[in-house]
């Protein structure tokens, strides 16, 4: 029954896809992040996602549907600053045969009916002006909502969460997002950290990301050099997790070999605008050598410590040097103390 019930749900396009196990990273930002939007996936009431561009709101809000009560109901995406003013409120709260020049005779159900009994998602709802807050507003309070041109309401089930990568507050003050409207949707909220925030996650990313373009791309990438996830470590990521995945999927399809190599790293990331890399934590390799990345953070360190170790001969004080800790800590990182 579940399995029919989510078949015709994907047909329509009103699915979540992702779960939690598909948030990757194991750094204290984005566990806490998981930790706090798993308790808000049991309640009911409405969330704001908050968190800048390429962050992984619209992930975290699949993820919160896939494991709250309404799971088994219609996930419904709407990105607010998508398509003109004028189509908004038709899209939103759909409208009656002949409601306007150009509607469809028989009318259309808007996204809220839609998403009945199950979650809406509305992304970058900074973005709309305030006579769609109104009515936004309107439905959230009373849980009804009016088709334009109809005179009839028509009661709707949902479990509201809205994102934006804008401070709402401050659009408050400024009188351009409702007071009223801001209180309504922030009864739970969820700060996702920016990728500068939670740089330890990059090597799992880059696993990820090299795992899922070596299948789609056919190519035989088995990993990256050191030197390679240091200078992607230390850049700032203003596009997040998103231009995150855009670099690997470009050094996939640039590689030559079984291994990305820093040097194409490096060509790749001083062609960005900006040349924004900011190395500024040291060189700590000196080296092109390559590790596959393979198994969970801990063990991605342990080969980068292990490999070091190799090329400087056996040498642990040299090879704590140049890594920039100290020997009894590579010591307990070695043997996984």
């Amino acid at each position: 029954m579940e399995q029919r019930i989510r078949k015709e749900l994907y047909l329509k396009g009103h699915v979540a896809e992702n779960t939690f196990e598909d948030i990757i990273g194991q750094s204290p930002a984005i566990k806490q992040a998981k930790e706090e939007a798993e308790n808000y996936a049991q309640i009911d009431s409405p969330l704001l996602i908050y968190g800048e561009t390429g962050t992984g709101k619209e992930l975290f809000a699949q993820a919160i549907h896939n494991v709250g009560p309404r799971k088994n109901n219609p996930f419904v995406a709407f990105n607010c600053a998508a398509i003109p003013e004028n189509l908004l409120e038709s899209e939103l709260f759909g409208y009656v045969g002949g409601a306007f020049t150009g509607a469809k005779r028989e009318g259309k159900m808007g996204l809220f009916e839609q998403a009945h009994k199950g979650t809406i998602f509305l992304d970058e709802i900074g973005e709309i002006s305030t006579d769609i807050q109104a009515r936004l507003l309107r439905v959230f309070q009373e849980c009804k909502v009016r088709r334009i041109g109809d005179d009839k309401l028509t009661i709707v089930d949902v479990r509201i969460i809205v994102s934006t990568n804008k401070d709402i507050y401050r659009l408050v003050e400024k009188k351009k997002f409702r007071e009223d409207l801001y209180y309504r949707i922030n009864v739970l909220n969820l700060n996702l950290p920016p990728v500068r925030e939670r740089r330890e996650d990059v090597p799992l990313l880059v696993n990820f990301f090299i795992k899922k373009y070596r299948q789609k791309l056919k190519k035989v990438v088995k990993g990256i050099s050191i030197e390679g996830i240091q200078i992607l470590e230390n850049y700032t990521w203003p596009g997040n997790v998103r231009q995150l995945e855009n670099i690997m999927e470009r050094l996939m399809v640039r590689a030559k070999e079984d291994y990305i190599r820093a040097s194409l790293v490096r060509e790749v990331m001083n062609s960005l605008p900006g040349n924004k890399l900011g190395l500024n934590r040291g060189d700590f390799f000196k080296s092109d050598m390559s590790i596959p990345l393979m198994g969970n953070l801990e063990e991605i360190e342990r080969n980068i410590i292990k490999r070091v170790i190799q090329e400087e001969k056996g040498n642990k004080a040299a090879a704590a040097k140049r890594l920039g800790i100290g020997r009894t800590t590579l010591w307990r990182k070695v043997n996984n103390k």
